[in-house]
């Protein structure tokens, strides 16, 4: 199973990931089931982490969109 890992595609996954933390959260407080709500902070802080690798694969494809910038200079540069 292939999984794609762009960036803006992560960042949905994180924000949606975070919601549904955050839901379960207040229902495990609302119905006093504290397994529900350790489960919601589990999915919130992966939520987090998919956040925080969505902003490093932004910078991983800025980064390689320069390099080829950059290539496509100094090829036309030796022509």
């Amino acid at each position: 199973m292939s999984e794609s890992n762009s960036g803006p595609i992560e960042a949905v996954r994180g924000i949606i990931e975070g919601a549904i933390g955050f839901t379960k959260q207040v229902i495990g407080l609302i119905l006093n089931r504290s397994g529900l709500q350790e489960e919601g902070k589990a999915q919130v802080s992966k939520a987090s982490s998919q956040l925080e690798a969505a902003g490093k694969e932004v910078q991983a494809e800025k980064a390689r969109a320069q390099a080829k910038v950059q290539e496509a200079r100094q090829k036309g540069a030796s022509n």
